[in-house]
């Protein structure tokens, strides 16, 4: 073997390489986004017992996102048509749900945004009675995160 195409060979092996790790960082990149929702939490010290829906969304991707809103999506059934369709029985947007951070939020890279919604019956009922989801919506995809929304049974 020639120096020549021993050169070409590593040339092409190497080039290669390197053309797979762009292309896997390509794919890896941009803003990653962990939504979290949790029922039942209680401001403390607070003098009223009103509960809350704490909605957390932490981007622990590469770039930033902007938040545009998060909505509610109920279902009455958990399998039924209108759900593997995606056509809610009922349906909201939150409105403010944090007054520091309101939407359309930027979220940079490794930010945290939090929001609070005040837990009422009617979306325990929503919880309750069917399936009820809370879906983020942001800058870079057309697809929500989906998170559902499962409220405990109150203890008396």
């Amino acid at each position: 073997m020639s120096s020549t195409t021993f050169v070409a060979w590593w040339g092409a092996i190497l080039s290669t390489i390197v053309f797979l790790w762009d292309t896997y960082k390509y794919r890896k990149a941009g803003p990653k986004l962990c939504f979290d929702v949790r029922t039942g939490m209680v401001l403390v010290p607070s003098a009223d017992k009103r509960t809350f829906i704490q909605t957390e969304v932490v981007n622990y991707g590469d770039r930033s996102t902007t938040l545009t809103n998060i909505t509610l999506f109920s279902f009455e059934k958990a399998w039924s048509w209108s759900r593997l369709r995606n056509r809610p029985t009922k349906a909201a947007v939150l409105n403010n749900p944090n007054a520091a951070q309101p939407f359309p939020c930027e979220l940079k890279a490794g930010g945290i945004w939090r929001g609070l919604t005040e837990q009422t019956p009617e979306l325990e009922d929503w919880a309750r009675k069917g399936i009820l989801y809370f879906d983020l919506y942001h800058s870079h995809r057309t697809k929500p995160v989906r998170r559902r929304v499962r409220v405990a049974e109150r203890k008396t």
